[in-house]
């Protein structure tokens, strides 16, 4: 069975990602030979990026990032989730991928979830492009929830179509 780590990369209250987050654990139950382990930033005290040497050359070793990088790597492949922030990822996020040494996501497969007004589209090819330098095996399809299409007063509301979409990406992280 492959482990999915799913990394929400918003921390903010009232976040809409809590409930894609469960949505993708429930279509994860749908998709053979695939568990899902959760892993929220909010759980992580990872100051902003100040190392003496950049994580390509000394793995951090600060204890939150160790325990992050440690958390990833016990994982087959890797899921995050974000949303959108003046059109690219949150600064927690991007701040918790600059953490990681670049053997951490070196040929892991790594699946894309964004949402936002517009479907994600802009923080989605940042993600790609920043963890592509890492050499992940990033998976082509990705998915983008519309916050508009796709919610109703506050609650998410996902099409069949997005159900598909998504379980196609956990069975291609497997």
């Amino acid at each position: 069975m492959a482990s999915v780590a799913i990394i929400l990369g918003s921390v903010r209250p009232g976040r809409a990602g809590d409930q894609v987050v469960r949505w993708i654990e429930d279509q994860a139950r749908q998709v053979e030979g695939v568990q899902t382990v959760f892993f929220d930033l909010r759980d992580y005290d990872l100051p902003l990026f100040a190392e003496e040497m950049p994580p390509s050359m000394q793995a951090p070793e600060l204890p939150e990032a160790v325990r992050l990088r440690a958390n990833l790597e016990a994982n087959d492949a890797v899921l995050f989730v974000t949303p959108e922030y003046n059109h690219s990822v949150p600064a927690a996020l991007k701040n918790a991928i600059d953490y990681l040494p670049p053997a951490t996501l070196k040929e892991k497969a790594v699946g894309l979830v964004g949402y936002s007004w517009y479907g994600a589209v802009k923080p989605l090819e940042h993600l790609r492009e920043i963890v592509s330098t890492f050499g992940a095996d990033v998976r082509e399809q990705q998915v983008g929830i519309n916050l508009g299409s796709d919610f109703q007063d506050g609650v998410f509301t996902p099409s069949e179509e997005l159900g598909v979409q998504i379980r196609e990406l956990l069975a291609s992280l497997a």
